[in-house]
């Protein structure tokens, strides 16, 4: 996985992007995720792969929103559905999970949704996210994972090869991710295709 490759993948996925992930199955389990974050108005909420920016359909009237995300083609997207469903306060911009350009403690909330499993360095992207949180700040996290005392099967294996072409990596670890990053998982849940995917909601302390 490397971002010259994730764009090329993903300029191509941009417009079939919202068949798969964009589906009910899918994006109810946005709308828990975000639900368990308790948004109000006047949180400043930052989304690191944003991609066609589906997670906007959930966000409450009055909630300060920054999505970013390394494909253009996805971000031209997500700016027409956030103009469709009449945001006000959004910025959409284009830039590396891994390496933001923001100060220190700005966020009090970070989502990560389909992210950690697909950009390079997941550990890298999810030390931004706490770095651009406020202190006792929040990170919500969608994705799959492996079992931590789970080793990939050879046909997983295989599996991945074909998956990575297509953009995301199946045998990725959260605490592997998650390493010595001082976060605190205080909510975890099964999600969907039997606990595969998983829903976790981090604090900053």
């Amino acid at each position: 996985m490397n971002n010259l490759n994730n764009k090329k993948i993903y300029k191509r996925w941009a417009g079939k992007y919202d068949m798969f992930f964009g589906s009910q199955y899918i994006n109810k389990q946005r709308e828990t995720e975000i639900s368990m974050l308790n948004l109000k108005s006047g949180d400043k909420v930052l989304f690191i792969g944003i991609g066609t920016g589906e997670d906007l359909r959930f966000i409450p009237e009055g909630v300060s929103v920054i999505g970013v995300d390394i494909t253009e083609e996805m971000l031209d997207v997500a700016r027409i559905k956030a103009k469709d469903l009449h945001l006000k306060d959004i910025k959409i911009l284009n830039m590396d999970g891994q390496n933001l350009d923001f100060n220190d403690n700005q966020f009090d909330y970070v989502v990560l949704n389909l992210i950690l499993s697909v950009i390079p360095d997941g550990n890298k992207c999810l030390g931004e996210a706490y770095r651009v949180l406020k202190d006792e700040g929040k990170i919500a996290v969608f994705d799959k994972f492996i079992e931590d005392k789970e080793e990939p099967t050879f046909v997983r294996k295989l599996l991945n090869n074909i998956t990575k072409l297509l953009g995301t990596d199946i045998n990725r670890r959260f605490s592997d991710i998650l390493g010595n990053i001082n976060l605190k998982i205080i909510e975890e849940r099964k999600s969907i295709l039997g606990g595969t995917y998983k829903i976790f909601i981090l604090k900053k302390y």
